[in-house]
């Protein structure tokens, strides 16, 4: 079996992500044996999203969003945040990407919040349909991680073409 498996592209991450993504301990797929990959990452000044990759930043956003902030981003930061959607839907891609599944937003809501899951829920229904920004919701840190790798892969591999 050959070595490691060096990614074809560099992730950028916003500067002003306070909880960064490393992309360690992915995988390459099947073509590739499953190898141990090397993802290359750096720190960088996004216009939209916290995740985009190195040279087509204009082009694909990863928004990145624990629990606490879907759910601060949809009550006393939802202007911003549809602010934002508004500037995501200018990219090819834009994806909210959140650190929690449906099951635990609905019934698993931070603790200090005011605002109903189902506001969560209507709001990611309704913007995805008005702006085009797909939102998904994932069953914890890693997934949404894993996650984020494979948009912004298939996303190069689909430009590549």
């Amino acid at each position: 079996m050959a070595g490691i498996v060096v990614c074809p592209f560099t992730i950028i991450v916003d500067n002003r992500e306070q909880q960064p993504w490393t992309f360690r301990g992915i995988k390459a797929d099947a073509r590739q044996q499953h190898r141990p990959m090397e993802i290359p990452w750096e720190w960088g000044t996004l216009k939209e999203g916290d995740y985009s990759i190195k040279g087509m930043e204009s082009l694909v956003c990863i928004e990145r969003k624990s629990l606490a902030d879907v759910f601060g981003s949809c009550g006393a930061g939802r202007e911003r945040f549809e602010r934002e959607h508004q500037r995501m839907a200018m990219l090819a891609y834009a994806a909210v990407l959140i650190e929690a599944d449906w099951q635990t937003i609905l019934k698993e809501p931070p603790e200090h919040t005011k605002l109903k899951p189902k506001c969560i829920f209507r709001t990611a229904i309704s913007w995805a349909q008005r702006y085009g920004v797909q939102w998904w919701a994932m069953p914890g840190r890693r997934a949404a991680e894993l996650c984020c790798f494979r948009m912004l892969e298939k996303f190069w591999d689909e430009q590549a073409r």
